[in-house]
């Protein structure tokens, strides 16, 4: 499940990157945060495995508050992408720009969106990836020898996960 997640959430936000259409990289993106869900799931069921029953509370808040912020904020940005594309017509990220003068609500909201996204402090989604980091951390405590090689490679995936992520969202926004 940790493999799965951490593989959904990195080939979810690659695709995002890669596309031009507003809508179908709000998508993608969901993509990635799936995988991130995914991830904090995987990490109560291995704590479970080995009747470690206080951090499967731990894992499994952290994936239902990302779950719930993750509600929040994609709906927040979808609404933005539909109000933009009420206004000018387009999806093609590259044929926009300079809404942010002509449209300021909904830049300021989709800015605020894509801050939680981007799992920046103090925004709801940087809470609840911590929260997934801090359960993975734990898990490096479990015994064998496997199970450590392959938190250390989800930490390092969702953490390149979330430094693509930011980089898509300041790209969305900027254009």
């Amino acid at each position: 499940m940790l493999s799965l997640g951490a593989l959904s959430a990195i080939t979810g936000i690659l695709y995002a990157l890669m596309e031009q259409n507003i809508k179908r990289f709000l998508a993608y993106s969901s993509v990635e945060n799936i995988g991130i869900i995914l991830i904090g799931i995987g990490s109560a069921v291995l704590f479970k495995s080995f009747g470690s029953y206080y951090f499967v509370g731990l894992a499994l808040a952290a994936a239902f508050y990302h779950i719930l912020s993750h509600m929040v904020f994609k709906s927040l940005l979808f609404m933005g992408a539909g109000a933009i594309h009420n206004a000018t017509g387009l999806k093609d990220m590259d044929k926009m720009g300079g809404l942010a003068r002509t449209m300021p609500f909904t830049a300021v909201f989709f800015l605020i969106g894509s801050l939680t996204i981007s799992a920046l402090p103090p925004f709801a989604g940087f809470v609840s990836e911590w929260l997934i980091f801090q359960g993975l951390f734990y898990n490096i405590y479990l015994p064998g020898f496997g199970v450590k090689i392959i938190i250390t490679i989800v930490v390092a995936l969702l953490a390149l996960t979330g430094a693509l992520a930011l980089s898509s969202f300041v790209k969305a926004f900027g254009i």
